[in-house]
């Protein structure tokens, strides 16, 4: 476990229970930094498997504009400020369920698509979210 508070990093068998007079008794689940004192309530199994996932998926999604050079990736939505936007993505073909690859960053932002090359500008990198497959 890690102490919400101090950041000290601890097993769970060596933190101390709160208040031994408690009418709870055992089944109270505040936990006690043994560094610092302070409670906080025991973190639940499903909550730490929960929030590893979260951070797996999170990892997995991103826009175009964030990738680097040479990786390929999926796109799984588009998401532009506008309409408009939204039509010039779909017409270039850069729809969900499509691979691209970066090839550059710099002056602008040129992707692959199947045989074919785009270049970007960061506002529309920015508004294409991809996984890695």
């Amino acid at each position: 476990m890690k102490c919400a508070l101090c950041g000290f990093e601890f097993a769970e068998a060596d933190a101390r229970r709160p208040c031994a007079s408690c009418p709870l008794g055992a089944k109270c689940n505040l936990i006690c930094c043994p560094n610092c004192g302070y409670q906080a309530p025991q973190e639940l199994p499903w909550l730490s498997r929960l929030r590893r996932w979260r951070r797996r998926n999170e990892r997995l999604d991103g826009t175009l504009a964030a990738l680097q050079s040479g990786m390929e990736r999926e796109i799984i939505s588009v998401r532009p400020r506008d309409q408009r936007t939204l039509h010039k993505l779909t017409a270039l073909g850069l729809l969900p369920g499509v691979r691209v690859r970066l090839l550059r960053r710099f002056p602008c932002y040129l992707i692959e698509l199947g045989h074919a090359q785009i270049a970007l500008d960061r506002e529309l990198a920015s508004a294409i979210v991809v996984r890695e497959r």
